[in-house]
């Protein structure tokens, strides 16, 4: 199968002779190529996928960018509001705290002077 694929790739990559006005041929297609103009249509169709391939990876990258940052943004605001949470918590559990300490305090306090 491979001698095949081979042997056939030989015959189809095999010089052939252009024949003898091959160069008048091609000249003569560059210089009606040449003469008439592109379409303004196409011109300008041209131009946008030109533009599109130049700044399509750009504003690609651009939206990337962007959302990356909006994400950390909302992460941030997340963590933001958990340590506002969290501290109001701890302001309570040391308030609580603190009035449990007093309670004792007075115990302890009226323990040690039995004669007030």
């Amino acid at each position: 199968m491979s001698d095949e694929f081979e042997e056939t790739l030989r015959r189809a990559l095999r010089r052939k002779d252009p024949g003898k006005d091959f160069a008048g041929r091609v000249v003569s297609r560059l210089d009606a190529s040449e003469r008439k103009p592109m379409p303004v249509a196409r011109l300008e169709s041209k131009r946008l996928a030109a533009l599109r391939s130049r700044w399509a990876p750009a504003a690609l990258a651009a939206c990337v960018i962007a959302a990356v940052g909006l994400i950390q943004l909302r992460q941030h605001a997340l963590d933001a509001a958990r340590a506002s949470q969290a501290r109001a918590q701890l302001l309570q559990a040391l308030s609580i705290a603190s009035d449990n300490v007093n309670i004792v305090r007075a115990a302890v306090a009226r323990e040690e002077s039995p004669d007030s």
